[in-house]
């Protein structure tokens, strides 16, 4: 579909509203327009263990001196470096939030009936469904399945929805 996957999922996200921000610890791209989009504010970094969570906090901010570590030779996986949330102060009104690396995401609180009112393109298409309790996997007449059919939706975000779909457990609040 793409010939650059990086490319891809940059463009991907920005068309779907979310502002992407391109950078790289060992080129040391990009790390001055994040640094000042974070500052004011108080930041959240998560994501998969080893993509340089910790790596990209300390070259914005030196003074964090937060532990990195390196990649599994065994499982080619990031190792868990990071072992407790953190918060930290970095100037008068920053504040970063390091976080442990995740393997898979397990949404607790959202219902199955929920969720594709989490993933932003799925918005404009779920009023449209046949059914309002459509979980937009199955159903007949639902919306949200034929706009990926005809490409209004990528099949990439579909997938994903459909694998934190079925971490979701139906018995949730019973």
């Amino acid at each position: 579909m793409y010939e650059n996957v990086h490319e891809s999922y940059t463009e991907l996200y920005r068309r779907i509203g979310y502002k992407v921000f391109e950078t790289s610890v060992k080129k040391v791209i990009g790390i001055e327009e994040l640094k000042y989009h974070l500052n004011g504010k108080i930041n959240l970094f998560w994501g998969q263990s080893g993509v340089g969570k910790s790596s990209l906090l300390n070259l914005m901010f030196p003074g964090l001196k937060l532990k990195i570590g390196e990649i599994s030779d065994s499982t080619s996986k990031g190792k868990h470096t990071t072992v407790t949330v953190l918060l930290k102060k970095v100037d008068a009104n920053t504040f970063i939030i390091d976080t442990p690396g995740i393997r898979e995401i397990d949404p607790y609180g959202i219902t199955k009936h929920d969720l594709g009112h989490y993933f932003k393109e799925f918005l404009q298409f779920i009023t449209k469904c046949k059914f309002n309790t459509c979980t937009h996997q199955h159903e007949p007449g639902c919306a949200v399945i034929k706009a990926v059919d005809v490409g209004d939706i990528n099949i990439e975000r579909y997938k994903s929805y459909l694998k934190i779909l079925d971490t979701i457990e139906e018995d949730l609040f019973f």
